[in-house]
This record gives C-alpha cells, sequence and structure tokens, in this order.
C-alpha cells in the first residue's frame, strides 16, 4: 500500500541544523552524516535533510523527531525512525571511508535501533 505524500519546498541551505539528528542517533554516530539542506513541509513541518558520508543515503528529519523518506518531485513519505535508520545505513560497513573504530559504530547503531524499534 503507497503511502500519502506531502509536498515540501526548499527553505534554506544555509543555517545547519542539528538537534534532530543528534536527538536521534547521537554524539557517535552524527559525524558520519553531512547537513544538506532544509525543507518546509505543505503544513510548516521544517524537515532537515542530513547525507551519509559514506551509504550517500539520506535521514530527513523533522524538528519534531518524524522521519520521512523523499519520494519524488518534492513529495515526502512519513516512516518509522528504524525504517529511516535501517535505510540511511544500509551496508555502512562495506564502504569508505571506513570507520576507526567499527565496533563503537555497531554498538551506536544497535543502541539506536533498540530505541527506535
Amino acid at each position: 500500500m503507497a503511502k500519502r505524500t506531502v509536498r515540501g519546498t526548499l527553505r534554506q541551505y544555509e543555517r545547519p541544523v542539528w538537534q534532530p539528528l543528534l536527538d536521534l542517533v547521537g554524539d557517535q554516530l552524527v559525524e558520519w552524516f553531512m547537513w544538506m539542506h532544509e525543507v518546509e513541509l505543505a503544513d510548516g513541518t521544517a524537515l532537515h535533510a542530513y547525507k551519509h558520508v559514506s551509504t550517500r543515503r539520506y535521514f530527513h528529519l523533522s524538528e519534531d523527531g518524524r522521519a520521512f523518506l523523499y519520494r519524488s518531485e518534492a513529495r515526502y513519505a512519513e516512516l518509522t525512525l528504524l525504517e529511516a535508520i535501517e535505510a540511511a545505513f544500509f551496508r555502512w560497513d562495506e564502504l569508505l571511508p571506513e570507520p576507526d573504530d567499527p565496533g563503537l559504530v555497531r554498538t551506536e547503531l544497535h543502541r539506536v535501533r533498540a530505541a527506535c524499534a
């Protein structure tokens, strides 16, 4: 079944907002991301795009802690935090750059997954 989508418009790409990602993944995993831009959804929700440096996959996180998936043509569908984590970190351990401490990343990723389950 297709998920309902909502339109989003680029708001800004100059002032990074890290708090939504920090709240979800914590200090250890946040360093694996680049903040890309902010989108305003049709309902006024601020949505921040974060790109994983290895997987090149995105988190789209709202300031109220929800996750979204970019669908197409500026449309976003809400998904669970666990789905968003799995998508953003998909095959991270097979890609470059490698973390200095892969065990620490695995531990932190397990902690985040468990908190979202």
